[in-house]
């Protein structure tokens, strides 16, 4: 269904794919994108880039740093990070120990919703 709503909005002309993206600017309610392809004016942008392999971001950096450090994680061969520690639960894009495959809404919610069920099984911290 997702397809085949994108693909109206690409023939209508309605959503573009704009590749070598170096700046976006806010101009009079629209965004002005700098490109590989010139200049194009959007009405919204949604950022899709997905991080390089193996990537951590910036925003985790501190605390992958600490939870390698310790040995409560590790870095899982095909990306993200594996727990070692049966109480440390990773979800999203960073949840190594399968293949590594950008989460979605609902993948990130079933793999949280899991992670509490474990928790909440094991009485981990809880009073």
């Amino acid at each position: 269904m997702n397809a085949v709503t994108m693909m109206r909005l690409f023939d209508s002309g309605q959503l573009a794919v704009a590749g070598g993206v170096r700046k976006i600017e806010v101009s009079d309610g629209a965004f002005r994108v700098h490109s590989d392809d010139g200049e194009h004016t959007f009405d919204a942008v949604i950022n899709a880039v997905n991080p390089p392999p193996r990537a951590i971001p910036r925003g985790a950096g501190q605390l992958v740093t600490a939870l390698l450090a310790d040995g409560s994680a590790e870095l899982y061969p095909a990306g993200g990070l594996a727990p070692c520690d049966p109480r440390l639960h990773v979800v999203g894009d960073l949840a190594g120990g399968g293949p590594f495959i950008t989460s979605s809404i609902a993948g990130v919610a079933a793999r949280a919703a899991r992670a509490a069920q474990t928790i909440v099984a094991a009485g981990d911290g809880l009073p």
